[in-house]
């Protein structure tokens, strides 16, 4: 079939409306998250009704029946048959009773095979949330390092929902120091010890053929490595040792860019932080007032757009605009214009990635670093998506990551045994500052956002065990996660 004849058979979100015994729940639930819809999905039958709230493919709200949250979903997800419509132009309330990923709940309903758990919402004749001309490419990464959101939780995906791998994002462009150093006559350890006792703050930029690397610098210290190597992006040793082979081989140039020490520490969190709004799309958005809000609420982090042809970022320190720049034109500006006017583009997308606080960047020792620089292979580094949020819950977030952890009751009907929580997370985020030192930020954040039932916090460690952190050996997560298993599996 051809694309024309495939845009003129897929039917308009504008007036959707369909049966439930030719496409269940859980397709359209699946559906909705691929393609990012925002609106309100009523489904009936009979005498019962339920209404689901989506923003951006993120499922924040439901009720019908005397129920809300994950309740008023799963009981619907059980119909066989019914009627469903969907409204993109409805107004979306301020609750939000769902706080489980999207993902999550689709798991979940996989797992019971629930009516549409053999089928993809791809193979559903006719499902689409979007006009199939508008289908998006998918989701940007969000750079993993999630609050999360900017994104948030590491369920595993809907199969059909394939996480993309993360990106090396345009770069701005300061004070050249030195340019198009040929790498065959470089001395690479000689040049890194010359950079260090310089203090330079800034970045180390590799060129080829094929790749793209960089090294970021604070004050002399090595922060953080990357490695575009074209089908994976590579953090951490295993980009600094791929960067060392391509320069061991001759191959590529390099340039010496330096930068303020403010502007590094905003490169440093836009290539790690969390992002916490995710997809959103320029033609519903203000990205004006966008901006002026992250301006008051003081961010600390960065707001991306992205249209088809270009990339644009803008650089927030405590709200502050340190400045903004594209790909295309990389030189700093001092107005945000050169970003916001890509959102002329109905396409365009934006995201907001930010981090709680305003932390000097933990350096490496480069000593250590050219020691164990090996000839090993790319890892692919997956990130972690993030909801979009429908309030400033996400943001909120970003700025305090640690909060008072409360007592919770045990839940009724004695399922769950009472558990002192300050004392449990405490410990936790004790055993984790043990493991992982000045690391161990990224973990106590995934600690702090998981609800207070033992079955979440379980869930918040298989996260554990699987995230990936910057300079950190997968073992070690592995072994965390297990010791964490360990205290957990004592409180029941």
């Amino acid at each position: 079939m051809d694309s024309k004849s495939s845009i003129e058979q897929a039917p308009r979100l504008l007036d959707y409306k369909g049966n439930l015994d030719q496409t269940p729940l859980l397709s359209l639930l699946q559906s909705m998250q691929a393609q990012r819809a925002t609106g309100t999905l009523q489904v009936r039958n009979g005498g019962e009704a339920f209404s689901l709230f989506f923003l951006f493919g993120h499922l924040f709200h439901a009720y019908g029946n005397g129920s809300q949250g994950e309740d008023a979903v799963f009981q619907p997800l059980t119909w066989r048959q019914g009627d469903y419509s969907f409204d993109p132009k409805s107004k979306l309330p301020t609750e939000e009773t769902i706080t489980a990923p999207t993902t999550d709940i689709l798991a979940e309903a996989r797992r019971r095979g629930l009516p549409g758990a053999d089928n993809s919402a791809a193979a559903q004749p006719g499902v689409s949330a979007a006009p199939a001309q508008e289908r998006p490419a998918p989701p940007p990464p969000m750079a993993e390092r999630p609050v999360t959101s900017p994104g948030i939780v590491q369920p595993q995906p809907a199969p059909s929902v394939e996480q993309p791998t993360t990106e090396l994002y345009p770069l701005p462009v300061g004070k050249l120091v030195y340019e198009s150093l040929k790498t065959a006559f470089v001395d690479f350890p000689k040049l890194l010890r010359s950079l260090s006792s310089d203090r330079l703050t800034g970045y180390l930029r590799l060129t080829g053929l094929a790749s793209r690397g960089m090294i970021l610098f604070y004050q002399g210290s090595l922060i953080e490595s990357f490695y575009d190597g074209g089908a994976v992006v590579s953090t951490g040793r295993t980009a600094f040792s791929l960067f060392k082979n391509d320069v061991d081989r001759g191959e590529g140039s390099m340039d010496v860019i330096e930068l303020t020490p403010e502007v590094v520490t905003a490169i440093y969190q836009l290539l790690t932080a969390p992002t916490i709004l995710q997809g959103l799309l320029a033609r519903f958005v203000d990205v004006k007032a966008l901006l002026e809000y992250l301006q008051e609420e003081q961010i600390h982090g960065s707001l991306l757009v992205r249209a088809p042809e270009e990339m644009g970022i803008v650089l927030l320190r405590g709200g502050q605009l340190l400045g903004a720049f594209t790909r295309g034109q990389p030189q700093l500006e001092q107005q945000p214009d050169i970003v916001t006017k890509l959102c002329s583009d109905p396409k365009t997308r934006i995201e907001v990635k930010a981090v709680a606080d305003l932390e000097e960047p933990a350096s490496v020792s480069l000593e250590e670093m050219l020691a164990t620089a090996t000839s090993i292979p790319a890892t692919v580094y997956r990130t972690t998506p993030a909801a979009a949020s429908p309030n400033a819950s996400a943001l909120q977030a970003a700025r305090n990551p640690h909060p008072q952890v409360e007592t919770a009751p045990a839940q009724a009907g004695g399922a769950e045994p009472e558990v002192d929580w300050q004392t449990l997370m405490n410990q936790l985020y004790q055993m984790t500052d043990n493991a992982l030192q000045s690391r161990a930020k990224k973990v106590k954040e995934m600690l702090a956002s998981t609800e207070h039932n033992l079955d979440a916090l379980e869930r918040t460690i298989d996260r554990v065990s699987q995230t990936s952190i910057m300079f950190v050996d997968p073992t070690r997560l592995t072994n965390l996660a297990n010791e964490m298993r360990q205290v957990v599996e004592e409180q029941r």
